[in-house]
């Protein structure tokens, strides 16, 4: 199939809003299927997961494909929950098209948001849904003022309903200037000439399409302005040259569930959608590290880019789109990233779950490789004498961190690959042993994200964890300089040890790290004890002094001392050094310190004022705010101390229209009564044998 007749399509959406199930109606209305599955009943196509089942919502992308009207149509179907975000900025990478679902009950929501700034970062081509008109109470003009308001003036209302509720079966159709209607179970719909009790407001709603169509073109412009006719075909014509390269967004009409409206809008991603052909030529990097392109051709040499792993029971199934030439069964390419050759011994389509074999997949398609021994998701499959590194998928950073605790010790072989197995299939899952604080770290993009990674441990590598709050790095410092003389002397029978030291111990700006400076002079210690004074230093910053926290930020100055010809050694200048390290703290006063996060915080501006007050009770300091749309962007500063479940706390407050993003800022004091209490804490452990 030649790449123009290729439309991929990725449904996005905040979760709830009926992705799935319009992907459901849309297999179903292409006769892929014969009944319509509901995410109720647990048996639609694309959610087949036994936890996508139990929970209802939609965990991992899932593709599909199907013919219509003479084209292929590839559907990706992405959650809508933020906690799995970043399978949406795996599917907004590859498609064409971006198909975003509103919830006509709910308007845009902080996912609708999310995903359509992403898939304006790619610039596709993208059609709006508004979907569950079939609902009591909607209020479509609203909910229609929102989605220009929020994404621009290039929004462009193509459809509204006749009426709305459980009387909804007919759509205004502003391109065809007609009204579709569908009987019994939706599907089909007939066409009728527009009725005269919405004739005025057909006209308006008809005006301002017309005058934005042809806004982007001069010649329609001349003819609109002279008081000429425009032609149905000339009105088309720029609104799929418009719809394909990102400067026009249709809105339609539909009720998935009822499957009304959902043919239409088939036909419409097939007229005016993109294909791979329309969009730029894919940029990437030759074998070294020089920019190059690829036309999106098939005389072009093969570049394909995993976009997707599935680690199953008996082999790794790879989801790909091939941007260039053709990837055949039986081939052999290379992993451009590590420079490994791999054999495409099978080549899939997919339904969900089921699987067709075929032997190729030609430019702009998409399906699935089997038994890939070196490649994983974000790396490209080329040919051999033509190497390109696709630009990868850019994944979110995690939002979320907690420690993982194995319920049996034995298990930790099977541990370290399992979340090395999981990280692959989904890159914003990360995870990494602690040494500072000994805990096993993982870290994502929310709660329910973490659940599904020990879901995966027990079911597929029999590794049964929880996960708790993880302990918090704090650090300790110096309030003010201190200068210690320290003597270590020991005599118990035999050889003895000595060791003499003076230092001055002064605090460095935060962030200083350490620093040791040797001014001895005259031999007062000898240079081969040197070392051993420093040695000692720095193991008694790593056991701390307040708690058992590691000291840092101190400049450590070493300038005088004394030695025993006999019972000087680099243990007694170690202990000496320690010993007087700590005696330096005690007299400076010792600080714990606290890491503090950045925080960028998004939620609709009715509840900023909760947001922000919560923050204060975190002992956070509000930065400053920003205004995008209808949402506020606060910025603060928070101790990751107060953050633990914070992304679910932000979800209560915000009725889960509320996102947050955090990066690490920098250490600073904790207030006195914080102090306080960490020291009591630290002493009820060492009382206790704890650590």
């Amino acid at each position: 199939m030649n790449v123009e007749d290729i439309r991929n399509v990725g449904i996005a959406g905040h979760g709830g809003c009926g992705k799935t199930t319009l992907a459901e109606a849309m297999l179903y209305t292409a006769g892929v299927t014969n009944r319509l599955g509901t995410v109720e009943q647990g048996n639609t196509v694309s959610d087949f997961h036994e936890q996508e089942i139990e929970r209802s919502i939609s965990i991992s992308t899932s593709m599909m494909h199907f013919k219509w009207a003479d084209h292929k149509i590839n559907l990706i179907d992405a959650p809508g929950y933020l906690d799995f975000i970043g399978e949406v900025y795996g599917a907004m990478h590859v498609v064409d098209s971006g198909l975003i679902v509103v919830d006509a009950t709910s308007g845009v929501e902080v996912g609708t948001e999310l995903h359509w700034k992403y898939g304006k970062k790619h610039d596709l081509s993208k059609f709006i849904v508004i979907n569950k008109l079939d609902k009591e109470n909607i209020q479509f003009e609203r909910v229609a003022q929102e989605i220009v308001d929020q994404f621009g003036e290039n929004v462009v209302i193509t459809q509204f309903p006749y009426e709305t509720g459980a009387n909804f079966c007919k759509i205004i159709d502003l391109v065809r200037g007609a009204m579709l209607v569908y009987e019994g179970d939706g599907g089909v719909y007939r066409q009728e000439p527009i009725p005269a009790d919405i004739e005025e407001k057909y006209e308006e709603y008809r005006l301002n399409f017309i005058e934005s169509v042809v806004d982007h073109d001069e010649t329609l412009m001349e003819k609109y302005l002279m008081d000429e006719p425009i032609s149905e075909d000339e009105l088309k014509a720029v609104l799929s040259q418009c719809s394909k390269h990102n400067a026009f967004y249709p809105v339609m009409c539909c009720s998935a569930k009822k499957n009304i409206g959902v043919d239409r809008i088939l036909e419409v991603l097939v007229k005016y959608g993109a294909s791979a052909s329309d969009l730029p030529d894919i940029t990437g990097k030759d074998a070294e590290g020089n920019i190059v392109s690829r036309r999106c051709s098939a005389d072009e040499p093969t570049a394909a880019l995993i976009f997707k792993s599935i680690s199953e029971k008996h082999a790794e199934l790879s989801f790909v789109k091939v941007y260039a030439g053709t990837l055949s069964a039986g081939s052999t390419l290379i992993n451009a990233v590590n420079g490994e050759s791999e054999r495409i011994s099978a080549l899939y389509l997919l339904n969900g779950k089921q699987r067709v074999e075929t032997d190729k997949l030609e430019t702009g398609d998409m399906g699935a490789v089997i038994k890939l021994k070196h490649a994983h998701t974000n790396e490209t499959l080329c040919d051999p004498d033509a190497p390109i590194t696709i630009s990868q998928i850019k994944f979110p950073e995690p939002v979320i961190r907690a420690a993982l605790v194995l319920e049996n010790h034995s298990d930790e072989d099977r541990l370290s690959q399992g979340l090395a197995q999981l990280h692959q299939e989904d890159p914003t899952f990360h995870f990494n042993y602690d040494s500072e604080i000994r805990q096993t770290i993982v870290s994502g993009q929310g709660e329910l994200q973490l659940d599904w990674v020990l879901h995966r441990l027990k079911n597929r590598f029999n590794v049964t964890c929880e996960l708790i709050e993880p302990s918090i790095p704090y650090r300790e410092t110096l309030r003010k300089a201190a200068t210690v003389h320290k003597r270590f002397k020991k005599q118990s029978g035999g050889r003895g040890q000595f060791g003499d030291v003076h230092i001055e111990v002064t605090p460095l700006h935060r962030g200083g790290g350490f620093k040791f400076v040797n001014n001895i002079v005259g031999g007062a210690i000898p240079t081969k004890f040197i070392p051993a004074v420093e040695k000692g230093v720095v193991h008694a910053m790593s056991d701390g002094f307040l708690t058992n926290c590691q000291i840092v930020d101190l400049s450590v100055r070493l300038f005088d001392g004394g030695y025993h010809d006999v019972d000087s050694s680099d243990m007694s200048f170690q202990i000496a050094a320690s010993l007087a390290l700590k005696e330096a703290m005690e007299q400076g006063g010792s600080v714990i310190l606290e890491p503090i996060y950045e925080l960028e915080i998004r939620v609709p501006e009715s509840y900023m004022g909760a947001v922000m007050g919560d923050v204060s009770t975190r002992r956070g300091k509000i930065l400053g705010m920003d205004t995008e749309g209808r949402f506020q962007i606060i910025h603060a500063e928070v101790p990751l101390s107060e953050m633990w479940k914070y992304s679910c706390n932000l979800r209560s407050i915000s009725q889960g229209r509320g996102r947050h993003s955090r990066k690490f800022s920098h250490y600073e004091p904790v207030p006195r009564e914080v102090q306080n209490r960490l020291i009591e804490k630290f002493k009820a452990l060492r009382e206790e044998g704890g650590h």
